[in-house]
């Protein structure tokens, strides 16, 4: 009992003691607030961890997707009209999300100028294959640009990587260099014809099928004829124009130290297989894959015409094609060798 009453005691002080109420209250109001306050706290810092967490989930998500695009190019095209460069492509998505094109840049690098056009809307499904060419060609502004520069260029796509437009897969490589030269030459496309007079013209026999180049039946009257299928690879990207004199030759080692040789100067074919009496020059342009015919015996100029020529030896002889006109403006002469021919008789 005596404890019971100090303790109202007490509390009656404490009630009669403003001071003593007042901290009581204060120092209440005062954990509550620092309750509510670490508590918000504490929400807050919840909410920014989720958000934290939530963004680094989505950038991981672009940063994937960005990874897995994989879109290829081939049979890259330029051409310049005025200071305009249109660009031809084929497009193919091979990766497994969809790819948004949004930009083209094109550097000249003869010049060292950039140009790059930023309003491409291209979208690519998984799979889907795109063909740019023609009308749809996209255009790059490049001051001083010109057909016989040399030009790189990448697509940028809406998630950030930056595609390459690969040119010939790597043939320039592996074909031409300069210790080669501009010309290529298609060895799987070598043939031959036997020529023939019919009424007053010469023409290729059984053409445009022809023979397999590398063995050679030599007919006991007319002539021999060879095709070689030519590339112009030239970085400019220039003309090549063939001269008359551009010629075919072998030599035979018929004895020993007595080598002898035949020679088929280069012709015109018509599409019937009818050769030409005179020789216009025939021009090899950029890329293009181009039949050429060496048939005379006399190079056809200051009023030669067409005489057909054969081999006159058998056996196992060397081939050398030696070209000679212009380059574009300059003059230009290549020899190709790296081919023979086995001429039997019938």
């Amino acid at each position: 009992m005596i404890t019971h009453s100090l303790h109202r005691k007490d509390f009656r002080k404490l009630i009669v003691n403003p001071k003593g109420f007042s901290s009581v209250i204060g120092t209440t109001f005062m954990v509550l607030v620092m309750l509510v306050l670490a508590t918000s706290i504490f929400l807050w810092t919840l909410s920014k961890n989720t958000e934290y967490f939530q963004a680094m989930k989505e950038k991981n998500q672009l940063e994937m997707d960005r990874l897995n695009e994989r879109l290829s190019t081939e049979n890259v095209n330029y051409t310049v009209s005025g200071d305009v460069v249109s660009v031809e492509v084929n497009l193919k998505n091979e990766g497994s999300l969809p790819v948004h094109l949004t930009t083209l840049w094109v550097l000249d690098t003869t010049i060292r100028k950039y140009g790059f056009n930023d309003t491409l809307n291209i979208n690519l499904k998984p799979g889907e294959i795109l063909t740019i060419k023609g009308t749809e060609a996209i255009k790059v502004f490049i001051e001083g640009a010109n057909n016989t520069h040399i030009f790189s260029s990448w697509f940028i796509t809406a998630r950030g990587n930056a595609v390459p437009l690969e040119k010939e897969s790597g043939i320039i490589v592996a074909q031409v260099s300069a210790g080669i030269g501009a010309i290529a030459m298609n060895f799987n496309k070598f043939k031959y014809y036997n020529v023939s007079k019919v009424g007053s013209s010469y023409i290729l026999n059984n053409y445009p099928q022809g023979g397999i180049g590398y063995v050679i039946t030599q007919p006991a009257s007319g002539g021999i004829a060879f095709e070689v299928s030519l590339i112009n690879f030239d970085p400019g990207k220039r003309t090549i124009t063939l001269y008359s004199s551009s010629v075919l030759f072998t030599v035979f080692p018929v004895l020993p130290q007595q080598p002898r040789g035949s020679m088929w100067y280069i012709v015109n074919v018509n599409t019937n297989g009818v050769i030409s009496n005179t020789y216009t020059p025939i021009q090899l342009a950029y890329g293009v894959e181009t039949s050429v015919f060496f048939a005379s015996a006399v190079e056809l100029k200051e009023g030669n015409v067409f005489s057909p020529a054969k081999a006159e030896y058998t056996g196992t002889a060397p081939v050398n094609i030696a070209l000679v006109g212009k380059i574009g403006n300059d003059y230009y002469g290549q020899n190709i060798p790296f081919t023979s021919v086995y001429i039997k008789n019938p």
